[in-house]
């Protein structure tokens, strides 16, 4: 790890000892007895383009996004748009996100919704389901390939989709090795923030068939959602391109392939 991504580790490990206690047993017990089977999945199974939306209030390469009080608006927006589910970045001190403003999303959407966040200890895997969300982000770059293999049955156990997210071969090498079931190619180096949507089209043939593949970042087009198409890919997650619309409805349509449909 280099540059920004390991600034974002080091102040989410800061974070993680700063806690006051880990979660207790009957805690633990609690959350397993109230997970359910996640909807996740099952919202990017039929054969047309699934456009996954992003809430992220900030990013260290484009600064502030939106505020907390846009929050719902955009929820909204973005079902009317046609998003299939809802992703959400936590981290605290570089995307200004937090576990309340999950719960928040997960209690003003319908749709199933995608944590995403600098995941480095099980505690937040659990906090996780405890908040109601039906996926997770594993970045496979920051842990060991056994550590990431562990999260993902724990996150399986606990009716979470473990979403393993991939920035090179090596990566890839670790998703495979944990039987991740998801994987996310993340278009953009977290090390250095550049992107390229090459990356996914570099990755996509060593990814074993019948595994969901997930475009992540540099999707701002249909010509992008084009392309990826015809690749074999038909998830992607994209954020800056409707947080920084004008007309987030609008732009989302155009990268499902379909037109705004005048009212009155």
């Amino acid at each position: 790890m280099e540059g920004i991504l390991e600034a974002i580790v080091t102040a989410k490990k800061r974070r993680l000892l700063a806690r006051e206690r880990p979660y207790l047993p009957s805690e633990i017990a609690r959350i397993f007895a109230t997970s359910t089977k996640s909807s996740f999945l099952t919202s990017l199974q039929d054969p047309h383009p699934h456009i996954i939306a992003e809430i992220k209030l900030a990013s260290p390469s484009r600064g502030r996004f939106i505020t907390l009080q846009d929050v719902p608006r955009f929820l909204a927006l973005y079902e009317e748009g046609g998003a299939r589910a809802i992703s959400v970045v936590t981290e605290e001190d570089h995307f200004q996100g937090s576990l309340e403003l999950l719960r928040e999303v997960v209690t003003k959407t319908r749709l199933p919704v995608l944590r995403k966040d600098f995941v480095l200890e099980e505690t937040q895997i659990y906090e996780t389901a405890e908040a109601g969300a039906r996926a997770i982000l594993l970045i496979a770059r920051i842990v060991s390939r056994e550590r990431l293999k562990r999260f993902v049955e724990l996150a399986e156990l606990l009716g979470l989709v473990p979403v393993v997210e991939v920035h090179d071969e090596g990566d890839l090498q670790k998703a495979l090795f944990a039987s991740a079931r998801v994987i996310g190619i993340n278009n953009r180096d977290l090390a250095t923030f550049r992107v390229s949507l090459a990356t996914t089209l570099r990755l996509l043939p060593l990814i074993p068939e019948g595994t969901v593949v997930i475009a992540e970042s540099g999707i701002h087009t249909r010509e992008d959602v084009e392309m990826l198409l015809e690749a074999g890919v038909r998830n992607f997650l994209v954020g800056e391109a409707l947080l920084m619309s004008r007309n987030p409805q609008k732009t989302l349509l155009e990268l499902r392939g379909e037109r705004e449909i005048a009212c009155c």
